[in-house]
């Protein structure tokens, strides 16, 4: 019987079974009508002639229309896919009529006392014979191959048991055996022959639903399909990867992909020999990064694959998937050199200086000068005297230009002989190493501070400033570089202080600016207890309409001689003398009690710094300061600096995210400036990104600071970043950065910092201008109704 299949199958798989049939069917038919005839000449001495003629005819007969209908058969089953129960059983009813006819031959030719035992045992070889031809023919139909074979059987059996012989007795036993073995046969064939159609049938849905997977991720998906055989050439090429080749897929089939590829390759581990090392190790590899040439252009790729085998465990090749990452390693590059370099003089920033300095110290900070050659290294650092004038007087894109112009004449003055970088503001520094003799260092600053103090034209203006340059060498200056480089600051300062325009090389000495440093130090630990320390609020402002979403709280010092100190005056100096902890906590309280009597639409952001994480308090200082006040801690923005995440990184990540759960928002202040690694941004989730405010005053000149703005603003939108703009100090500059989506501005276009008695002033003038536009935008909205009824 047929075994047990799904709906959809039965049609198939009785197709496949009649079809199993009717490949034999011409040898079945042809072995009835010879078997017959032989059968005939037998017995046609024999008393049973006639009726072994007549039966002769009617097998040759059955066997003549048998191959008429398989040739019949043949024609129609063109375009046919299933086949009926009733045309099985049609079939069945065929076979047991043919065995029928079978079945009679044993009581024509061996019942009675005539037949011979030569012509009883031959008839029953014959039955016995086809009992098993049949039973082959139709073995992935039992019902048709128990209908053939059952009327011979039971004929055979009527004739044997009845003769008494004992040797026909035996071989009526046998007949019974064979009968019973072929029909078990068939009934175990026909479920194997259902269950590999059903298998095989389910197989191909496989086949096809992968296929369909496969195109669908070749489709939507930005990577593509590859695979090489055990040589290394490719045996597959998806229509993704040949278009990112810039080739035909027939042209890459047999190409081998090292080749391909080029010879060299990255890893994220580090460099590995090349492609064809890879896949010689026949190991599972991932994110390997390639180069290949497509036309007059160099594109990367990144690939993973795994190793492919046979059923015996052979290996036959890797199949995996690839992705062009140029535009992310273009991109990356872009990055890197933002953390690198300067954005506005593209000279090497803080970083690119500091390692520089580590490099030089490590090859020539021990050496012994030669008195004649020189030796060691050297650290020349500079300031513009007058800067700050031209800057407030012109306004910063004018200072900007300059120090784009100073940092020109700079590199044009070092050109090989030392390492330039931008420390700051209008701070430079140079490394030498090794360095020459003091008198060439003399010589060399002189005429940096010559050529520096030289005249420039600046956007229609003429501008006049100097410089001072403060020089110290080791190892005679000092034990280590940051000693070296403060000893070189020190020797700027006393520079400075001689009249500006001059070089000095740091002496032992120096010690009048570190004595005045320390009277800094005594009147700022002073200043928390007699309440000195305020804080003054700058507004933020939403970009779309403009409406004030929440303040920055900035410190100022209210010094009873030295009048209101900005911070930039003495956060520092509270840092390196372990002030800052008290004094942030100090901002975070008073910040917190402030803003929370201001309505609850509204923010207020705090800057910490690196210092403050160091302590290991932080974070239960923001909680105390949240309890103290009641503020909402969604309404808390606590800013932090790109520099804080190379300290203690781990560390420092741990108290970010306990932050987080507090509920408080992280913004990272003065975006691009830094170090601006990407690596910070998915690492944890900052809320806010703050966009520096060199980038905005350059913006409205400098197509590329343009490009580099609007690349963060668009970076800040893919990772759902709120992008603030800092120092908007015009309308075109809010124009554009609205344009670019910028969520936030913040600069003095909207207002300056103010203390916290002035913000309610600020509020209702606020509320005023926005309550006069929403009636200047109702009634022009009511004359545009009148125009359009009229």
């Amino acid at each position: 019987m047929l075994p047990t299949v799904p709906d959809d199958m039965a049609g198939r798989i009785r197709l496949e079974q009649l079809s199993s049939i009717l490949r034999l069917t011409p040898i079945m038919m042809g072995a009835n009508i010879l078997i017959a005839m032989l059968v005939c000449l037998a017995g046609s001495t024999g008393p049973h002639r006639d009726a072994l003629l007549v039966w002769s005819a009617l097998v040759i007969s059955y066997g003549l229309l048998g191959l008429r209908g398989w040739l019949s058969a043949q024609r129609r089953k063109a375009g046919k896919f299933t086949v009926s129960e009733r045309g099985l059983r049609r079939i069945a009813t065929q076979a047991g009529l043919l065995g029928c006819l079978w079945g009679i031959l044993p009581i024509l030719a061996m019942d009675g006392d005539t037949a011979s035992v030569q012509m009883r045992m031959m008839i029953a070889a014959v039955i016995a014979g086809m009992i098993g031809c049949g039973g082959f023919a139709m073995l992935a139909l039992p019902q048709a191959a128990i209908a053939y074979s059952t009327p011979m059987v039971l004929g055979s059996l009527y004739v044997l048991l009845r003769s008494g012989d004992p040797i026909l007795l035996a071989l009526a036993g046998l007949l019974i055996f064979c009968y019973l073995v072929i029909s078990l046969s068939c009934l175990s064939h026909a479920k194997v022959f259902a269950e590999r159609l059903v298998a095989g049938e389910e197989l191909e849905r496989q086949k096809q639903v992968v296929s369909l997977l496969l195109s669908d991720f070749e489709e939507g998906a930005s990577d593509w399909l590859w695979e090489i055989d055990a040589q290394g050439a490719l045996t597959y090429v998806s229509d993704r990867m040949a278009a990112a080749a810039g080739a035909d897929r027939s042209a890459l089939i047999g190409c081998p992909l090292a080749s391909l590829c080029g010879a060299a390759a990255e890893s994220p581990a580090g460099p590995v020999a090349s492609l064809a090392v890879l896949f010689s190790e026949q190991k599972t590899f991932r994110d390997v990064i390639v180069s290949l040439q497509v036309q007059t252009e160099t594109r990367w790729w990144s690939i993973s694959a795994k190793p492919i085998h046979d059923m015996s465990g052979g290996f036959t090749g890797f199949r995996g998937v690839g992705a062009d990452v140029t535009a992310a390693r273009e991109a990356q590059a872009r990055i890197s050199r933002l953390a690198h370099f300067d954005v506005l003089t593209q000279l090497p920033n803080r970083l690119s200086f500091l390692q520089a300095l580590s490099q030089a110290w490590h090859d020539h900070g021990s050496e012994d000068p030669n008195p004649e050659t020189g030796g060691g290294c050297a650290v020349l650092c500079l300031d513009l005297d007058f800067f700050k004038g031209v800057n407030d007087s012109l306004g910063h894109p004018v200072g900007d230009a300059l120090l784009v112009a100073v940092a020109e004449r700079l590199r044009q003055c070092i050109g090989e002989a030392g390492f330039v970088a931008r420390l700051g503001g209008d701070e430079f520094a140079v490394v030498v190493a090794p360095a020459p003799l003091p008198e060439s260092l003399g010589n060399l600053s002189r005429t940096i501070v010559e050529t520096l103090s030289q005249p420039y034209e600046i956007k229609g203006h003429n501008v006049l400033i100097g410089a001072s340059i403060g020089i110290a060498m080791a190892p005679s200056d000092a034990a280590d570089p940051d000693s070296l480089l403060k000893n070189a600051d020190l020797a700027l300062y006393r520079a400075k202080g001689d009249g500006r325009g001059a070089y000095r090389f740091f002496e032992m000495s120096m010690d009048v600016w570190a004595q005045e440093r320390r009277a800094l130090e005594m009147d700022l630990r002073a200043a928390l207890a007699n309440d000195e320390l305020k804080l003054f609020f700058q507004p933020l402002i939403g970009s779309r309409e403009h409406e004030i979403t929440g303040f920055e709280a900035l410190l100022r010092w209210q010094h009873p001689r030295r009048g209101l100190v900005p911070p930039n005056d003495f956060i520092e100096c509270a840092e390196q003398w372990g002030l800052i902890g008290k004094i942030g906590e100090w901002v975070l309280n008073e910040a917190c009690r402030q803003a929370a009597s201001w309505p609850t639409s509204l923010t207020v952001a705090v800057n910490l710094s690196p210092n403050q994480f160091a302590s290991g308090d932080l974070v239960g200082q923001v909680a105390h300061a949240l309890e103290l006040s009641g503020l909402d801690p969604a309404r808390l923005e606590l800013e932090i600096t790109e520099g804080l995440l190379l300290q203690d990184t781990a560390r420092t990540m741990d108290q970010l995210a306990a932050l987080k759960v507090l509920g408080v928002k992280i913004a990272m202040d003065d975006f691009g400036t830094g170090y601006s690694s990407l690596a910070y941004l998915w690492r944890f989730p900052f809320d806010k990104i703050k966009l520096d405010r060199s980038f905005v005053a350059e913006m409205s000149d400098n197509s590329a600071i343009t490009d580099i703005v609007r690349t963060i603003t668009l970076l800040g939108q893919t990772l759902k970043l709120q992008v603030t703009a800092e120092g908007v100090e015009t309308a075109d500059q809010a124009r554009m950065l609205g344009e670019m989506h910028c969520d936030h501005f913040q600069g003095f276009l909207f207002g300056r910092p103010m203390p916290v008695g002035d913000i309610p002033n600020f509020l209702i003038s606020d509320l005023a201008r926005r309550m006069r536009r929403e009636s200047v935008e109702a009634a022009e909205a009511e004359d545009a109704a009148n125009s359009a009824s009229a």
